[in-house]
């Protein structure tokens, strides 16, 4: 495999897209600073994964995003692309050519590519992992890499060699291991938790399984003793029922002939309202007519009354047309006159242009001659001055080349005066050395005590830090013990709330009816128990006085309660009781009730402690608003008795006082199967969980404040290190300042010797230039003696003619601007004559319309004249018509008095029939409602036996004998044997069964769980063994190989990678022990800039050794070497190029001439970065 191109876009410098082709072998990628070199490799370690900002040199994530510049505008996005092939297969991938792609937005957004399919950041360093070019390793060393390389921890140093080793994949599915473990567990907790809850609950469930069997065995005789009741009702009824019938026929019979004789009277009056209707009609007709004509007789006297107006309004119409006709008049004489004076207007006018025009082309004749003779002179003028200047160009450049020669003869001089000061202070260096070696001696000693001194005050600070330590894991262990107490609490809630989202112990009907998918569920309220809240204390006492009924359920009326019994019906779901919200009422308390209340020991009514919604006031009211509760088992008693056993009361402890003088307690069954005590035990349970979070948070608190004097200890110990380590550093110091004093005696007398020979060679430049400035001066002399021409004549002569040339210009513009104002008065005076004869042709358009008004409005006059005397003769016609008809009408009112008599007749026999016919519906309502009421009571008694369960069949089936006094009797004795078999649960057989199979199943998931997790402990052995035995292996030949490369690149000397534990090889971090020849062991921060940049190459080649990389980016880390040391590194790299591709950022010429390739990196246009490229081979191949 091997990076075969990269292509940045918007990425910091590169703003436009550029493409970097690498081939094998060395790439070297040169340029001046500051032209974005570094930002290649920054993109290389970018695009690769890198999410610390700060290691790509910015400050905050879209810093890497194109900025702008004074001409471009920022990018939105930046993005890298790095292309390879993969034919040998070394990415685990099936594409011969992978393409990594990394994009990020100015919004933050970042995506992720392979062969541009969108991937997560974790896929990238999975691909990556093990091939030598992971996500710690050493494949790209950028600008200060070498520093935090050799910096760094070891255990953080380790991570560098285990990507090497390739390891890293198995640390990877040993952490998937180690979560699956730690997931296991907490499923294995889990798991006991539930058993543990199941377990507490099977003793209580198999007691309500084997009291539900007794239950259905007295239940079924209840059922036969009640349906034998039920049958002798319905009989009875359906004999009640029979005469009822036989009432109601005879009544319907009488009924039936008043009937008859109602509807002969209702004919004969029939026929007389026809005859009367035929009347009405004839009368109608009289006062239609009669309205018709005063109508019509009023519409006419109002269009006389408009005539008139109308009249009136044209007379005033025709007085203002004889205004506008004399108005018109005026105007048409005061157009005459104003058009005679724009036509001698516009002559004068157009005279004046005309003389205007004739002056101005004489002027413009003139004015080109005048240019003409400018030109002439000013081309004399030019010719001379050129002249001139070469001239004096020539005398400039003779004079800068002789004060050049006397500028170098004074810096020679200084130059010889420089070295023999240099040679004094050389004399004067090498004296100080000698003295700085003697003081340096003498100091050492010094040194060496107080650095002692400063490891006795380490040592006791450490031993602080570690009791701080100690009490700060005894803070930590607490805190994660109530971290485990709140996780416990926390499943034990969620283990409740959902028993309480499942309806556990609601029972089957009423979890029948709550789950339904129907149109009545939305009228279910919910059950008794989940519509209250009561408080923890008061929770046994609550539940044992509602018993049964909290899980009855409440709907909105007694509709909803009829359409969710029908369907426990359809689905034989089993029964349950309803409390309508429009049907049930609250029972009210008696007068010892209300006292009782107020006696010692009382808390108070149970529906009072409870808090509900004010809508189901009257359920609990009705439940619970008549029993008392006690805060003992004594004070319930002492009111019991005092009030002679007529109370219901319930003692705090469960323990309930009935009326009648019975006593109900004992034992309470789990709080996980009662609604009522579950919900209190999981308010409970919430109110702990929220204490141990406080209590967890006070201990927290405490470990920060430990956390804190810890640190500030370990900072304390960390200030004394420091102190140690910079004595130890400072007695290196003085020791490496002796060596450095009589290295600097040798250099200062090879310097001496050095400055000597300068002096030679200033001495003989200067005799050279001496005879150069001796020439210059003669030829200086030859030219400054030729004369310069004479222009001021031409000078005159061209001002002059320019002179004209501005007379000429001035008049012609004066003329231009005559013309331009006399063509313009000419253009006016024509619009003002157009404007005129416009004017005068609407004048007389005017006139035309004034004449065609007159004449409409005479004809308008003559109509309505005429119209008015046409209506004023209608009117008189119109009002002896109209009382004409009002004499018919009288007379036809006098005839109809006769008809009205005999109506009334007829009317009050009708009256006395329709009385005997109301009677005789009453009689027939009362026998209709008798057979509604025995049909009802047979309905009901149906009813009651399909609620029995028992049809008719049936109930004769399982009759039993006796009278009714004795089934009564035996129905009240079955149902108090029922009563004291207590709170029974429908669905206790098929609990105590699914909680069997719930524990089988829990046993089997734990035993299930363990097996994995041995598993898992299994696998992750094996990987640790497997890490452990790669990674000694590979860390040896590692250090063998750092060993050979160190010693050969400075010539000798060791270099050792060690393990800080040998006996933890997988966390044990990773020690390197340098010793450059000549010198003792030292620490890595006392090398040389140029020491740790070739420590760093040799490991770097020890890892490229043991496990080539596909290629190498390295950033400018032949920064600090000498030109030896470069041209040794180089050689390394041409050596390992042939398995490995090297990308090397440079300013080293030897580096260079290694290359293979030349990348050159310019910033010709300030801020954006451009790529020149150059192979070498090819230009050495063409060469030769």
């Amino acid at each position: 495999m091997r990076l075969v191109k990269m292509e940045l876009r918007g990425f910091k410098s590169f703003a436009d897209k550029t493409t970097l082709v690498f081939d094998k072998g060395i790439t070297a990628i040169v340029g001046p600073n500051g032209s974005g070199k570094s930002n290649i490799s920054d993109a290389v370690r970018w695009v690769m994964g890198e999410q610390n900002v700060r290691q790509l040199r910015g400050q905050k994530a879209e810093d890497v995003i194109f900025a702008g510049t004074e001409t471009r505008r920022p990018q939105g996005a930046a993005e890298v692309s790095l292309y390879f092939d993969n034919s040998d297969g070394t990415l685990d991938v099936d594409f011969a050519e992978v393409v990594v792609t990394r994009r990020l937005f100015r919004s933050g957004d970042s995506e992720y590519y392979i062969n541009k399919r969108p991937c997560r950041m974790k896929d990238i360093h999975m691909l990556f992992a093990d091939t030598g070019i992971g996500q710690d390793s050493m494949a790209v060393i950028g600008q200060n890499r070498v520093d935090r390389i050799l910096n760094s921890k070891p255990e953080d140093r380790r991570i560098i060699f285990e990507e090497a080793a390739g390891i890293s994949r198995y640390k990877g599915r040993k952490q998937e291991g180690l979560r699956k473990i730690a997931e296991t567990e907490r499923n294995v907790e889990r798991i006991r938790d539930m058993m543990a809850m199941l377990e507490e609950r099977l003793g209580p469930m198999k007691e309500q399984a084997e009291t539900l069997q007794t239950f259905r065995q007295l239940d079924a005789e209840r059922i036969s003793y009640e349906g034998t009741l039920t049958l002798q009702e319905l009989r009875n009824c359906e004999r009640l029922l029979e005469k009822a019938e036989n009432n109601r026929l005879a009544v319907l019979t009488e009924r039936q002939d008043v009937v008859k004789a109602l509807a002969e009277a209702e004919e004969k009056r029939s026929t007389l309202m026809a005859a009367m209707e035929r009347e009405g009609e004839t009368m109608r007709r009289l006062d239609s007519e009669a309205r018709q004509v005063h109508t019509e007789l009023d519409g006419m006297k109002s269009r006389r009354e408009a005539f008139v107006q109308r009249k009136e309004a044209l007379k005033e119409r025709g007085a203002e047309l004889d205004r506008e006709e004399r108005d018109w008049q005026k105007k048409k004489e005061d157009a005459a006159k104003r058009g005679l004076e724009l036509q001698e207007l516009s002559a004068q006018k157009t005279a004046e242009l005309a003389a205007a025009r004739k002056g101005l082309a004489l002027t413009q004749a003139l004015f080109g001659k005048a240019e003409e003779q400018a030109r002439q002179a000013a081309a004399e003028l030019e010719k001379v001055t050129a002249s001139n200047s070469d001239r004096q160009q020539k005398l400039f450049v003779l004079r800068r080349d002789a004060e050049e020669l006397r500028r170098r003869l004074q810096e020679n001089g200084e130059r010889c005066d420089e070295l023999q000061r240099a040679v004094g202070a050389q004399q004067a260096a090498r004296k100080e050395a000698e003295r700085r070696c003697g003081d340096a001696a003498a100091q050492e000693e010094a040194l060496r005590q107080e650095a002692s001194a400063a490891e006795g005050a380490a040592a006791s600070s450490r031993s602080q830090w570690e009791e701080a330590a100690q009490a700060l894991q005894g803070i930590e262990d607490t805190y994660r013990r109530q971290r485990g107490q709140e996780d416990a609490l926390a499943q034990r809630i969620r283990v409740l709330e959902s028993m309480e989202q499942e309806h556990e112990g609601a029972g089957r009907p009423a979890k029948a009816v709550l789950d339904a998918k129907t149109g009545w569920r939305r009228q279910v309220c919910g059950l008794v128990g989940e519509l209250c809240r009561i408080p923890p204390a008061y929770a046994a006492a609550l539940d044992v006085a509602l018993g049964a009924a909290s899980r009855y359920i409440v709907t909105e009326d007694e509709q909803t309660a009829k359409a969710a019994i029908a369907y426990l019906k359809d689905r034989r779901a089993g029964r349950t009781t309803f409390l309508p919200l429009d049907t049930v009422k609250e029972r009210r308390r008696t007068r010892d009730e209300e006292a009782a209340a107020q006696e010692p020991g009382i808390i108070g009514f149970a529906s009072d402690i409870l808090t509900y919604d004010a809508a189901y006031a009257g359920i609990f009211a009705s439940l619970l608003g008549k029993t008392l509760v006690a805060d003992s088992v004594d004070a319930g008693s002492r009111t019991a008795r005092k009030y002679g056993y007529r109370l219901r009361i319930v003692c705090l402890d469960g323990t309930q006082f009935n009326a009648g003088g019975s006593l109900t307690g004992g034992s309470l069954k789990a709080k996980e199967g009662s609604l009522i005590s579950r919900r209190a035990l999981l308010e409970d349970l919430k109110e702990q969980a929220v204490q141990l979070r406080a209590a967890k948070e006070r201990m927290a608190a405490q470990g920060r404040e430990m956390r804190c004097k810890a640190e500030e200890l370990k900072q304390t110990l960390d200030k004394q290190d420091e102190q140690s380590r910079a004595l130890q550093v400072e007695l290196q110091k003085r020791q490496w300042q002796a060596e450095s004093a009589r290295q600097e005696a040798e250099k200062a007398q090879e310097e001496l010797q050095r400055l000597d020979g300068q002096a030679e060679q200033l001495q003989q430049i200067r005799a050279d230039m001496q005879a150069e400035l001796v020439r210059q001066e003669e030829a200086l002399a030859i030219l400054e003696q030729t004369p310069a021409e004479n222009t001021q004549e031409l000078e005159a002569a061209r001002t002059a003619a320019l002179q004209e040339a501005e007379e000429c210009r001035q008049t012609l513009t004066e003329r231009q601007i005559a013309v331009a104002t006399l063509e313009e008065q000419v253009r006016q005076a024509g619009e003002q004559m157009r404007r005129h004869c416009e004017e005068t042709a609407q004048h007389g358009r005017d006139g035309e319309g004034l004449s065609n008004r007159r004449r409409e409005w005479q004809a308008r006059l003559t109509e309505t004249e005429t119209l008015l005397q046409e209506l004023t003769e209608k009117i008189a016609l119109k009002e002896r018509e109209t009382q004409q008809k009002d004499a018919e009408k009288e007379g036809f009112y006098r005839d109809r008095e006769e008809n009205f008599r005999q109506s009334q007749t007829l009317e009050q026999a009708l009256a006395e029939l329709r009385e005997r016919e109301r009677l005789c519906s009453e009689r027939l309502s009362a026998a209709n409602v008798q057979l509604e009421k025995y049909s009802g009571d047979i309905r009901r008694g149906e009813e009651l036996l399909a609620l029995q369960g028992l049809t008719r069949q049936e109930a004769m089936e399982r009759r039993r004998a006796g009278s009714l006094k004795e089934l009564h009797d035996r129905v009240a004795d079955l149902k108090r044997r029922i009563a004291e078999l207590g709170q029974i649960n429908g669905n206790a057989e098929e609990e105590y069964r699914a909680a069997l199979a719930q524990q089988e199943f829990y046993q089997k998931q734990c035993a299930d769980l363990q097996e994995s997790r041995a598993k898992l402990e299994d696998i992750v052995a094996e990987i640790d063994d497997a890490m452990t035995a790669q990674f000694r292996q590979a860390l040896g030949e590692i250090g063998g190989h750092f060993q050979q490369i160190f010693s050969r690149l400075f010539g000798g000397g060791q270099a050792k990678a060690v393990l800080t534990d040998e006996q933890d090889v997988l966390n044990a971090g990773i020690e390197i022990m340098i010793q450059p020849p000549g010198k003792k062991k030292q620490q890595l921060s006392l090398l040389s800039g140029g020491e740790r940049a070739l420590t760093v190459i040799a490991l770097l080649l020890a890892f490229l050794a043991y496990h080539p990389a596909p290629f190498c980016l390295v950033d400018e880390v032949d920064a600090a070497l000498d030109e030896a040391n470069v041209e040794r590194m180089a050689r390394y790299l041409k050596n390992y190029s042939g398995a490995t591709q090297f990308i090397v950022i440079t300013h080293r010429r030897k580096t260079m001439e290694a290359a293979n390739t030349l990348q050159g990196v310019t910033m010709e246009e300030r801020g954006v970065s451009r790529l020149l490229t150059v192979k070498v081979d090819e230009l050495l191949e063409k060469g030769t």
